[in-house]
């Protein structure tokens, strides 16, 4: 397999970020089970998503570093208090971050393997799961935050 591929996609990603960002804030904006990002800036509501495509770039270029995967994992967990003090449903956060996924597999990758012919089923197989991992890191980074974040503001009871 051709690591020089999929680094060349985590630039592509990079370089077409704000065009992909576009698309999901179009696709937030339209998803009436999101409705915490109604109240929200652009700035506000995209503010994770540069994060994530260098994240996403660096684990493109090296998928078995896991200095890069403990950042992925520790932005996640950021992303996550940041929705929660925003106002969001747990169930909102991994919306927004199905659509993210949506978008790189649906349209992206598709493009990039016009551009790029050596973009095989291989290469694009383990791609996915570097998406898809990197995706599920946010899950799971992102509920754990939410769990902490609601108790810290749960009263404390006594027994």
């Amino acid at each position: 397999m051709d690591q020089n591929i999929l680094s060349k996609l985590g630039g592509y990603l990079l370089a077409h970020s704000e065009e992909i960002i576009g698309e999901w804030l179009r696709a937030v904006e339209r998803n009436p089970h999101i409705s915490s990002s109604d109240v929200l800036k652009y700035k506000e509501l995209v503010d994770h998503l540069p994060t994530l495509f260098e994240n996403l770039a660096g684990l493109l270029k090296s998928p078995h570093s896991d200095p890069q995967r403990s950042k992925v994992r520790r932005d996640a967990r950021v992303h996550g208090k940041h929705r929660w003090r925003q106002g969001y449903r747990f169930e909102e956060v991994i919306r927004e971050a199905s659509i993210v996924r949506h978008i790189l597999f649906d349209k992206w990758l598709d493009a990039f393997a016009r551009e790029v012919p050596k973009f095989d089923r291989e290469i694009r197989e383990v791609a996915e799961n570097i998406i898809r991992q990197s995706v599920d890191d946010i899950f799971t980074e992102s509920a754990k935050q939410f769990e902490e974040e609601q108790q810290k503001s749960r009263p404390f009871s006594r027994r």
